[in-house]
């Protein structure tokens, strides 16, 4: 790709910083944009110490957009926005940091998108190429950039890449040897017009692959276009005859004439999501030829992430976990069905535009609901009369609250189905929060 002299930078987070530092390093123009102001920037800027830059920071500036060659927005910038459709008109290429960074990439890509899973996967995903071929470089939506990669100037066998919807909104040329897409739920609707517009942005990560390239799909969802790659299934429901399946707590693998059989138990990952999730990682490993004794080595010790129910503690007889990262009901959904017992639910946040009337059959086994956040009140309008609900006012409150409710043999689950943008700086953030607010009980 031949990058043009004068570029726009728009949003200055780990992605806006990568890119600002390899461009800079290629002696471009540069310009940033970002809605937040330069104090609460101040770490990003500190990183780039060297790179001369323009900055436009507390909001944009039409004259940023129009009087530049080309745009890199960050995952998470709306292409729909004014001023950008306005640079597009002009002629004005928009690209995102996934497709820039993919021009300088020469090795095998494995792409993997989803509404959930995507990080548990491309994490263990990692894990497995790099304990059967060394260097391998995990990166994308995951938090690491694929201009890392492009920077550290070392070659990997095999390059690993969480992609969001986002990203994909953007790829023209971008493509991975193998895509794998674990599931679409409803998402970011605060973000797109309709479920099928969010479902057509993550459809477009097999948009260029050839019939040399893998498609690997959960069985659930069925894609009425056909995809030029050779697709693979993976199904916790139906026996396939090729690609990877449950059934009877063992995990089939059935590909180029072969069969592979993994016992479930394996893996200390709990409930049948984390089953789909490890069909998926099977079945890329065997398209790969990796040594079925590399890929249980590491199944066995891969004992998952934070902020994906993540067991905290126990207090008086009441489990708490700590599922942060469920942003959206099926998430949450997916959590309920893997816990046994009564759960008192905390939930809530910055609402995100979906159903909450999803997780109907699961409040069943949810003896409370506490909320907290601004997505409190549509979240009563959804769930009234079908559960008891409560409201919190911080998440401190909620915990004590939940404490209140629950009995002996329970399980506290903080698992909000809606994003933490209204009270905490990430996911990440308000998991370690209520942590530590359990561990000061």
């Amino acid at each position: 790709m031949d990058i043009p002299d004068r570029i726009l930078i728009v949003g200055l987070g780990k992605t806006g910083v990568s890119v600002a530092r390899f461009l800079g390093r290629q002696g471009k123009t540069i310009t940033i944009t970002d809605t937040k102001g330069e104090q609460e920037l101040s770490g990003a800027i500190a990183e780039l110490r060297g790179i001369e830059f323009k900055g436009t920071f507390g909001g944009h500036n039409i004259d940023d957009f129009i009087n530049n060659d080309m745009i890199v927005v960050s995952p998470g910038v709306d292409i729909e926005m004014p001023y950008i459709k306005e640079a597009v008109k002009r002629g004005i290429k928009v690209v995102g940091e996934i497709e820039l960074a993919f021009a300088f990439v020469d090795c095998p890509i494995i792409a993997i998108t989803g509404t959930n899973g995507k990080t548990t996967v491309t994490t263990l995903m990692g894990e497995v190429f790099e304990a059967a071929f060394g260097h391998v470089f995990v990166g994308g939506n995951i938090g690491n950039p694929l201009f890392n990669y492009v920077m550290e100037g070392r070659k990997a066998k095999y390059i690993i890449l969480e992609i969001s919807s986002f990203q994909l909104e953007t790829i023209q040329m971008f493509h991975p040897h193998v895509s794998v897409l674990l599931n679409i739920t409803e998402d970011h609707l605060d973000r797109y017009r309709s479920f099928e517009e969010y479902r057509d942005a993550k459809l477009k990560i097999f948009e260029n692959q050839s019939g040399d390239d893998f498609a690997v799909l959960n069985w659930d969802i069925k894609i009425e276009r056909p995809l030029k790659a050779k697709t693979l299934y993976f199904s916790v429901r139906d026996v396939l005859k090729e690609g990877a399946y449950y059934r009877d707590n063992n995990m089939y693998i059935r590909f180029n004439g072969r069969e592979f059989i993994y016992k479930r138990d394996i893996s200390p990952l709990p409930g049948i999501h984390n089953t789909e999730n490890l069909l998926a990682v099977l079945l890329v490993a065997h398209i790969i030829g990796i040594d079925r004794g590399i890929i249980e080595g590491v199944l066995k010790g891969f004992k998952g992430l934070p902020h994906r129910v993540e067991y905290v503690r126990e207090i008086k007889g009441i489990r708490f976990i700590n599922d942060s990262k469920a942003t959206n009901v099926d998430a949450t959904k997916r959590a309920l069905q893997g816990i046994d017992g009564h759960i008192v639910l905390i939930a809530g946040g910055k609402d995100k535009g979906g159903s909450y009337r999803v997780i109907m059959d699961e409040l069943k086994k949810v003896r409370a609901l506490i909320l907290i956040g601004e997505a409190r009140k549509r979240m009563i309008e959804e769930l009234a009369g079908h559960i008891d609900i409560y409201e919190a006012v911080d998440l401190n409150d909620a915990v004590k609250r939940a404490m209140d409710v629950a009995e002996k043999g329970d399980t506290v689950l903080l698992s909000p189905m809606c994003s933490s943008f209204d009270m905490f700086r990430d996911y990440k953030e308000r998991g370690e929060i209520f942590k530590e607010i359990v561990r000061s009980i």
